[in-house]
Protein backbone atom coordinates (compact mmCIF):
# COMPACT_ATOMS: atom_id res chain seq x y z
CA UNK A 1 0.00 0.00 0.00
CA UNK A 2 2.75 2.14 0.48
CA UNK A 3 3.67 1.76 -3.37
CA UNK A 4 1.20 4.02 -4.57
CA UNK A 5 2.32 7.33 -6.16
CA UNK A 6 0.88 10.12 -4.79
CA UNK A 7 0.73 11.79 -8.18
CA UNK A 8 -1.40 9.44 -9.12
CA UNK A 9 -4.12 10.07 -6.19
CA UNK A 10 -3.79 13.74 -7.00
CA UNK A 11 -4.92 12.75 -10.50
CA UNK A 12 -7.46 10.63 -9.70
CA UNK A 13 -9.03 13.52 -7.44
CA UNK A 14 -8.45 15.74 -9.98
CA UNK A 15 -10.38 13.72 -12.77
CA UNK A 16 -12.63 13.15 -10.44
CA UNK A 17 -14.05 16.97 -9.77
CA UNK A 18 -13.57 17.54 -13.37
CA UNK A 19 -15.84 14.13 -14.30
CA UNK A 20 -18.76 16.04 -11.48
CA UNK A 21 -17.93 18.93 -13.26
CA UNK A 22 -19.42 17.49 -16.56
CA UNK A 23 -22.70 15.93 -15.13
CA UNK A 24 -23.09 19.36 -13.74
CA UNK A 25 -22.81 21.17 -16.52
CA UNK A 26 -24.89 18.57 -18.59
CA UNK A 27 -28.02 19.00 -16.27
CA UNK A 28 -27.07 22.67 -16.42
CA UNK A 29 -26.26 23.09 -12.63
CA UNK A 30 -24.73 26.86 -11.83
CA UNK A 31 -22.70 24.66 -9.10
CA UNK A 32 -20.31 23.12 -12.10
CA UNK A 33 -18.66 26.29 -12.22
CA UNK A 34 -17.34 26.32 -8.34
CA UNK A 35 -16.31 22.61 -8.90
CA UNK A 36 -14.72 23.60 -12.07
CA UNK A 37 -12.43 26.30 -9.78
CA UNK A 38 -11.51 23.32 -7.71
CA UNK A 39 -10.93 20.69 -10.53
CA UNK A 40 -8.77 23.34 -12.55
CA UNK A 41 -6.35 24.39 -9.57
CA UNK A 42 -5.79 20.17 -9.47
CA UNK A 43 -4.79 20.16 -13.17
CA UNK A 44 -2.55 23.09 -13.17
CA UNK A 45 -0.97 20.90 -10.80
CA UNK A 46 -1.02 17.95 -12.81
CA UNK A 47 -0.39 19.37 -16.35
CA UNK A 48 3.16 21.22 -15.22
CA UNK A 49 4.30 18.51 -14.24
CA UNK A 50 3.44 16.52 -17.04
CA UNK A 51 5.14 19.60 -19.19
CA UNK A 52 1.52 20.00 -20.69
CA UNK A 53 2.38 24.03 -20.31
CA UNK A 54 -0.36 25.05 -22.48
CA UNK A 55 -2.99 23.13 -20.72
CA UNK A 56 -1.27 24.43 -17.30
CA UNK A 57 -1.77 27.89 -18.69
CA UNK A 58 -5.34 26.98 -19.65
CA UNK A 59 -6.31 25.47 -15.92
CA UNK A 60 -5.08 28.47 -14.74
CA UNK A 61 -7.35 30.38 -16.99
CA UNK A 62 -10.25 28.18 -16.53
CA UNK A 63 -10.33 29.14 -12.95
CA UNK A 64 -11.09 32.28 -14.21
CA UNK A 65 -13.17 31.55 -16.76
CA UNK A 66 -15.18 29.04 -13.77
CA UNK A 67 -15.87 32.46 -12.08
CA UNK A 68 -17.02 34.27 -15.07
CA UNK A 69 -19.20 31.37 -16.00
CA UNK A 70 -20.46 31.39 -12.18
CA UNK A 71 -21.09 35.13 -12.49
CA UNK A 72 -22.92 34.07 -15.93
CA UNK A 73 -25.01 31.31 -14.70
CA UNK A 74 -25.94 32.44 -11.31
CA UNK A 75 -26.17 36.70 -11.33
CA UNK A 76 -26.28 37.44 -15.17
CA UNK A 77 -29.66 38.62 -16.49
CA UNK A 78 -30.59 39.17 -19.88
CA UNK A 79 -32.03 42.23 -21.53
CA UNK A 80 -35.79 40.79 -19.98
CA UNK A 81 -34.08 40.55 -16.85
CA UNK A 82 -34.55 36.86 -17.01
CA UNK A 83 -31.89 34.08 -16.31
CA UNK A 84 -29.27 33.18 -18.87
CA UNK A 85 -30.83 31.17 -21.62
CA UNK A 86 -29.88 28.00 -24.09
CA UNK A 87 -28.84 29.57 -27.24
CA UNK A 88 -27.61 28.75 -31.19
CA UNK A 89 -23.93 30.87 -32.32
CA UNK A 90 -24.54 32.97 -35.03
CA UNK A 91 -22.38 33.23 -38.70
CA UNK A 92 -20.52 36.65 -37.24
CA UNK A 93 -19.58 34.80 -33.54
CA UNK A 94 -18.42 31.46 -35.59
CA UNK A 95 -16.24 33.41 -37.56
CA UNK A 96 -14.45 35.78 -34.88
CA UNK A 97 -14.13 32.74 -32.30
CA UNK A 98 -12.03 30.84 -35.56
CA UNK A 99 -9.97 34.16 -35.93
CA UNK A 100 -9.12 33.68 -31.99
CA UNK A 101 -8.59 30.38 -32.01
CA UNK A 102 -6.41 30.18 -34.97
CA UNK A 103 -4.47 33.30 -32.79
CA UNK A 104 -3.94 31.22 -29.74
CA UNK A 105 -3.16 28.16 -31.41
CA UNK A 106 -0.23 30.21 -33.62
CA UNK A 107 1.16 32.49 -30.55
CA UNK A 108 0.73 29.57 -27.78
CA UNK A 109 2.85 27.22 -30.38
CA UNK A 110 5.51 29.36 -30.94
CA UNK A 111 5.73 30.00 -26.95
CA UNK A 112 5.57 26.27 -26.18
CA UNK A 113 7.84 25.73 -29.41
CA UNK A 114 10.82 28.19 -28.60
CA UNK A 115 10.50 28.92 -24.76
CA UNK A 116 9.79 25.32 -23.37
CA UNK A 117 10.51 21.86 -23.29
CA UNK A 118 7.18 20.57 -24.23
CA UNK A 119 7.47 17.27 -26.80
CA UNK A 120 3.50 17.97 -27.88
CA UNK A 121 3.74 21.92 -28.29
CA UNK A 122 0.77 21.41 -31.25
CA UNK A 123 -1.13 19.34 -29.78
CA UNK A 124 -1.10 21.23 -26.34
CA UNK A 125 -1.91 24.40 -28.27
CA UNK A 126 -4.32 23.45 -30.12
CA UNK A 127 -5.92 21.46 -27.25
CA UNK A 128 -5.45 24.84 -25.60
CA UNK A 129 -6.85 27.40 -27.80
CA UNK A 130 -10.43 25.50 -28.70
CA UNK A 131 -10.71 24.72 -24.84
CA UNK A 132 -10.87 28.49 -24.38
CA UNK A 133 -13.08 29.34 -26.38
CA UNK A 134 -15.54 26.52 -26.19
CA UNK A 135 -15.21 27.66 -22.03
CA UNK A 136 -16.21 30.77 -23.14
CA UNK A 137 -19.30 29.99 -25.21
CA UNK A 138 -20.57 27.59 -22.38
CA UNK A 139 -20.22 30.50 -19.96
CA UNK A 140 -22.69 32.13 -22.48
CA UNK A 141 -25.03 29.37 -22.59
CA UNK A 142 -24.16 28.34 -26.35
CA UNK A 143 -24.89 25.10 -27.41
CA UNK A 144 -22.38 24.55 -30.10
CA UNK A 145 -19.88 24.60 -27.11
CA UNK A 146 -20.63 20.73 -26.94
CA UNK A 147 -19.50 20.97 -30.61
CA UNK A 148 -16.15 21.87 -30.06
CA UNK A 149 -15.73 19.96 -26.85
CA UNK A 150 -16.50 16.84 -28.65
CA UNK A 151 -13.85 17.38 -30.65
CA UNK A 152 -11.37 18.40 -28.01
CA UNK A 153 -12.20 15.34 -25.95
CA UNK A 154 -11.63 12.77 -28.75
CA UNK A 155 -8.74 14.28 -29.53
CA UNK A 156 -7.27 14.51 -25.97
CA UNK A 157 -7.46 11.16 -25.01
CA UNK A 158 -4.71 10.17 -27.49
CA UNK A 159 -2.82 13.26 -26.10
CA UNK A 160 -2.76 12.26 -22.63
CA UNK A 161 -2.41 8.43 -23.64
CA UNK A 162 1.17 9.93 -24.90
CA UNK A 163 2.00 11.63 -22.21
CA UNK A 164 1.60 8.78 -19.82
CA UNK A 165 -1.61 10.46 -17.85
CA UNK A 166 -3.50 7.63 -17.83
CA UNK A 167 -6.56 8.24 -15.74
CA UNK A 168 -6.84 11.58 -17.43
CA UNK A 169 -7.14 10.01 -20.68
CA UNK A 170 -9.69 7.66 -19.30
CA UNK A 171 -11.44 10.89 -18.31
CA UNK A 172 -11.42 12.33 -21.39
CA UNK A 173 -13.41 9.06 -23.06
CA UNK A 174 -15.80 9.69 -20.59
CA UNK A 175 -15.64 13.37 -21.49
CA UNK A 176 -16.19 12.62 -25.05
CA UNK A 177 -19.27 10.61 -24.34
CA UNK A 178 -20.87 13.19 -22.26
CA UNK A 179 -20.57 15.64 -24.16
CA UNK A 180 -22.39 14.02 -26.82
CA UNK A 181 -24.83 13.43 -24.36
CA UNK A 182 -24.45 16.83 -23.23
CA UNK A 183 -25.34 18.29 -26.70
CA UNK A 184 -28.54 15.98 -27.12
CA UNK A 185 -29.58 18.01 -23.67
CA UNK A 186 -29.17 21.04 -23.91
CA UNK A 187 -30.67 20.56 -27.59
CA UNK A 188 -33.76 19.14 -25.92
CA UNK A 189 -33.55 21.91 -23.11
CA UNK A 190 -33.35 25.02 -25.39
CA UNK A 191 -36.64 23.14 -27.13
CA UNK A 192 -38.71 23.69 -24.23
CA UNK A 193 -37.27 27.18 -23.68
Amino acid sequence: MNNIDPEIIIEIVGATLALVYLILEVRQKWTMWVVGIISSLFYVYICYHAKLYALTGLNSCYVIMSSYGLYCWRFSKDSANQELKIQRINQKLILLLAGISLVLFIILSFCLNHFTDSTVPYADAGVAALSIVATWLAARKIIEHWLIWILVNYFSIGLYLYTKLYPTAILFLIYGTMSIVGWFSWKKMMEKQ
